[in-house]
């Protein structure tokens, strides 16, 4: 399948570029960090700590990404290769996704030490992961250098990552809901406490929801800005 021999690709792409080693060091870091703290912190930042892997992490190395891709000359060869637009989204997603399942699980095998709703905190990192590496893909249409993403990246990732403070503070607005991130936070913060069941159900319809409909934005994005234009994201 051509999906594969571009997962294949991209992860090869992603440990030449020394992706894999700074996944690596952020994790070790974090485990250490939280090792020297209280229990009672540590229930509360390792979930917070576990979103950051795949959503502030997988934002900026999808640009990343995008931009070496771009710097090289690849976009410009898929145009005329038969890989499908989609299937070179799904294959960015799906090895970005590997990263941050690995990082997240390592972080909650050495640095928590209750009980963790296993299955919950897999699918919670996919979806969020999957979400973030879509909304930094639309971040990076439009840039043609690494500068112009730093500097374009900093609006967009407030404006997502913001709203997950909203939990913090009692009776929040349930307005913030309308946020995937805050969805994705409280579905990994489900992972190590519980809440109720709807919520839950919610959370993961919306986020799902959510993931499918980046995906056909994104899709437009990619075709509008390579296949149509030829000219690069």
């Amino acid at each position: 399948m051509r999906i594969l021999g571009a997962l294949k690709a991209d992860l090869n792409f992603q440990l030449k570029q020394g992706f894999y080693a700074v996944y690596a060091f952020v994790t070790v870091f974090y485990i250490v960090v939280l090792r020297f703290l209280p229990d009672a912190i540590v229930s509360t930042a390792v979930p917070l700590i576990i979103l950051s892997d795949p959503s502030i992490l997988g934002f900026f190395f999808i640009g990343a990404i995008v931009m070496l891709e771009k710097t090289q000359g690849i976009l410009q060869y898929l145009v005329v290769t038969p890989l499908r637009s989609r299937e070179y989204l799904l294959s960015k997603v799906i090895s970005l996704s590997i990263l941050a399942e690995t990082a997240g699980i390592t972080v909650a095998i050495f640095a928590y030490k209750g009980s963790v709703n296993w299955f919950l905190l897999c699918v919670s990192i996919l979806l969020t992961s999957v979400f973030f590496t879509f909304y930094g893909f639309v971040a990076a249409a439009g840039c043609h250098t690494m500068n112009q993403y730093f500097t374009r990246m900093i609006p967009y990732i407030l404006l997502i990552v913001l709203p997950c403070f909203s939990i913090l503070i009692p009776d929040y607005n349930t307005l913030f809901n309308i946020f995937p991130s805050v969805s994705a936070l409280k579905l990994v913060y489900a992972a190590f406490h519980p809440i109720s069941y709807m919520e839950i159900l919610f959370c993961l319809i919306f986020l799902l929801s959510a993931d499918i409909l980046m995906l056909f934005i994104v899709e437009r994005i990619f075709d509008n800005k390579i296949v149509c234009e030829g000219e690069g994201v």
